[in-house]
């Protein structure tokens, strides 16, 4: 995805990747965390597992599918990841995957500018003012992977400002609401890429979009329902309790269960 960089001799590749990270510790460690309570070894752990767990998913998908590597697949699974890390560091999943979204739409979206260095990810031929030289395909491409990258920053701005209003209380929204706006927007930006169609005459990640979009949506449905709803609150009180941990909620789901 992104070019070597050779320093001192040695090459150091995905330098793309190296700076997205730099940006999402800054942006968690030094900032984030004090919002949602998190000390300073927990934001590090969350935001040091949530990386390799979310490129891990976008490796495992690209072999299940054979489609190659690409965040649009593991968009849809990452928060059965950040479940698995609340289980490891003993935190609250709907409050640690809040304040994990923003770092997730950070990486994608700064190791994203560097696909236009690499050649990947490109959009279709044209001639007009806006467009980049691709020496892979030899052509003037629409430089969509310079719009993707932004808009998905955009998208960590709009989420972070909803937090805040919330006074960081969103009660899981946080990556619904990034589902919607990635799933939506992405689904757009296919029709500037240089696609071939599979299925319904949309591409492979179009119909991620799709359920992105959907399954988005539906969790804020239902979050916003449960939030709202005393009796339900009341009837599940394990399902919707956030003050702890995931280990915690699991134990006492099982001691129920056998009682």
């Amino acid at each position: 995805m992104n070019p070597t960089l050779s320093f001192l001799g040695i090459n150091m590749y995905y330098w793309g990747y190296i700076l997205a990270f730099a940006a999402d510790f800054l942006f968690s460690l030094l900032w984030y965390r004090k919002k949602y309570g998190f000390s300073m070894m927990k934001a590090f752990l969350a935001t040091a597992l949530v990386i390799p767990f979310g490129y891990g998913l976008i490796i495992l998908t690209g072999l299940i599918h054979g489609w190659g590597v690409n965040w649009v697949r593991a968009v849809l699974f990452i928060p059965a990841a950040v479940w698995l890390i609340c289980l490891i560091l003993k935190t609250n999943f709907a409050k640690t995957l809040d304040f994990l979204t923003p770092v997730a739409c950070i990486n994608h979206g700064v190791s994203h500018y560097f696909c236009v260095f690499k050649g990947c990810c490109y959009g279709y031929p044209t001639e007009s003012a806006f467009h980049v030289w691709n020496e892979a395909q030899g052509a003037n491409l629409f430089p969509i992977q310079i719009i993707e990258a932004t808009s998905i920053l955009v998208v960590c701005v709009i989420i972070v400002l909803y937090a805040k209003k919330k006074n960081y209380d969103t009660h899981g929204r946080a990556y619904p609401i990034h589902m919607v706006l990635f799933g939506l927007t992405r689904f757009v930006y296919e029709y500037f890429r240089d696609n071939t169609d599979v299925r319904w005459q949309l591409s492979q990640f179009q119909i991620y979009c799709i359920a992105e979009f959907a399954v988005g949506a539906l969790f804020l449905v239902l979050i916003g329902y449960a939030v709202k709803n005393v009796k339900f609150r009341e009837k599940h009180p394990l399902l919707v309790d956030e003050s702890i941990d995931e280990w915690t909620r699991l134990k006492k789901a099982f001691a129920k269960k056998k009682a």
